[in-house]
């Protein structure tokens, strides 16, 4: 793919294009910054103002805003030891008594660029492995893209944890919600109970608001004052300095984690959280001093923060060529290129290949300007965003909700119906019950039910062709596998917590 054709790069790298690109690295920091709004969130939440932009500007804005958002989760864990988003847990083990002992200006500088090689790495692979994973995806037909949808659902639900039936229940509330309205095929009603509001289903946009945004505010209502205490260290900028010292270790570690964290990106389901842990265990398995991990070790900043972004792009090469998120991040990303006129999948690598390889170079850029946003003196920034208190924080991003749920179709329908989701997934969150398998539901019902239609015609009515095809047969291995090791690790985490359970009672008992 000619990547770098004067027209691609004519198309991005303008003031506007630039502008974009730059605007959503800094919304994505901000989000990623403060704990409880993760790039996720902040995804969902801009979509609607991409509206006003052309596909490729609308993604590569939202692609800045994923980049950030990993990205940013390093300012809150190591300044009040606390991850802002899932992917940062393990950066807080070392980046937080490293600043605890004074050097927080050199636990940022190490994490900010561990970030980028993370991101840079995964990028290298996301432009070379896409067009050739999609060259084989071109074969693929009605029957193949029923089970990638089912597949991308079965490996959903492994984002539920140690509770993979809750994860499965909520993808098939999701797949309910999505089958509301009219049929699309003999134009029956479906769910609709008589009201007439609810023929034209519920829009994808308040859907995905709704269920992340609303909720996750209502959530942060129930704990509206609580205030973070940040580190007591003036850091007015970043220092290359520090990440070159122990570089000759430092090269290995950020290779090893580079490799491990965009392997396991590309797999559906996984994400930055679970490479965060792989990469930092591995990290310390190999490291010539494994005891001094936890206590401020730059070794174990190393692993995470380029572990945790090399997932970026990994977890965006299934969403491309074969409409597959790869975490709840990109689910969502899926549907806001659905929402633009972009079907994901691998002939989009035939018909559109400048906005694929445009949006390649947009990836690109947000990662190089995160890295001079971050040592240019922009932490100052994003530190004081962890001072805005949530009282004044939540209503506003409200506000944003109802203005930007509104002007999809001035429809004050959408409205409720993204509150109305809202309080739904905010009750659903207290009974533990995941969101990224639901909204999966709603993005993936539509193509589920077309592509079997179409195979069913083709076939006349015959199933076996679901089962002998031999890409449909592979798919079909893939997600019994997928099911198996969600069910695997459910079953061990269960197991360990109820070890640790049953060795806490036994102490009690014997203390007593």
């Amino acid at each position: 793919m000619d990547i770098f054709s004067p027209q691609v790069i004519a198309s991005i790298v303008s003031l506007k294009g630039i502008l974009l690109i730059t605007g959503g690295v800094m919304l994505g920091l901000v989000f990623g910054a403060i704990p409880g709004l993760t790039a996720t969130l902040g995804i969902a939440l801009a979509i609607p103002i991409t509206f006003i932009l052309s596909p490729l500007e609308a993604m590569a804005t939202l692609g800045g805003i994923f980049i950030g958002g990993i990205s940013g989760g390093l300012v809150s864990a190591t300044l009040i030891n606390m991850p802002g988003t899932p992917s940062s847990i393990c950066t807080t083990f070392d980046a937080a008594p490293l600043a605890q002992k004074g050097r927080a200006s050199e636990a940022l500088s190490i994490g900010v660029f561990s970030s980028f090689i993370g991101g840079i790495f995964s990028w290298i692979v996301l432009v070379t492995v896409s067009p050739q994973l999609a060259k084989i995806a071109i074969q693929f037909g009605p029957y193949e893209y029923f089970w990638l949808a089912v597949l991308g659902i079965s490996v959903i639900i492994g984002l539920g944890g140690d509770a993979p039936s809750k994860a499965f229940v909520a993808a098939v509330i999701g797949l309910l919600i999505s089958m509301i309205g009219v049929d699309p095929v003999d134009g029956l009603e479906r769910f609709t109970f008589g009201l007439g509001p609810l023929r034209s289903g519920f829009s994808l946009i308040p859907t995905m608001v709704g269920l992340f945004v609303v909720s996750e505010v209502l959530l942060g209502i129930e704990d509206i004052k609580k205030k973070y205490v940040l580190a007591d260290q003036k850091i007015k900028k970043l220092s290359i300095k520090s990440v070159l010292v122990n570089y000759k270790e430092s090269i290995a570690n950020w290779l090893r984690s580079s490799v491990i964290g965009t392997f396991l990106g590309i797999l559906p389901g996984v994400g930055g959280a679970i490479a965060n842990f792989i990469c930092y265990d591995i990290a310390k398995k190999f490291s010539k001093n494994p005891q001094n991990f936890g206590k401020g070790e730059p070794q174990g900043i190393i692993a995470s923060e380029t572990g945790n972004n090399a997932t970026t792009g990994g977890a965006l090469v299934p969403m491309l060529t074969l409409g597959i998120p790869g975490d709840s991040v990109t689910a969502v990303m899926l549907g806001a290129l659905l929402l633009h006129g972009v079907r994901p999948g691998p002939m989009l690598f035939q018909v559109n290949k400048s906005f694929v390889s445009g949006f390649f170079l947009a990836v690109l850029i947000a990662n190089v300007i995160m890295l001079f946003l971050m040592f240019g003196g922009g932490i100052r920034f994003f530190i004081k965003a962890l001072t805005i208190p949530r009282w004044f924080l939540f209503p506003l991003v409200l506000v944003m909700i109802v203005a930007g749920s509104w002007t999809l179709q001035y429809s004050t329908f959408d409205v409720w119906s993204a509150l109305f989701l809202g309080f739904m997934g905010y009750f659903l969150r207290k009974l533990k019950y995941p969101m990224a398998p639901m909204v999966l539901g709603v993005i993936l019902a539509p193509i589920m039910e077309e592509n079997f239609r179409r195979a069913m015609v083709h076939s006349q009515g015959a199933l076996m062709p679901f089962f002998t095809r031999p890409y449909s047969a592979i798919i079909v291995v893939a997600i019994f596998l997928s099911i198996f090791t969600s069910l695997w690790f459910a079953k061990k985490q269960f197991k360990t917590g109820t070890d640790e359970l049953i060795n806490e009672n036994n102490s009690t008992t014997e203390t007593i």
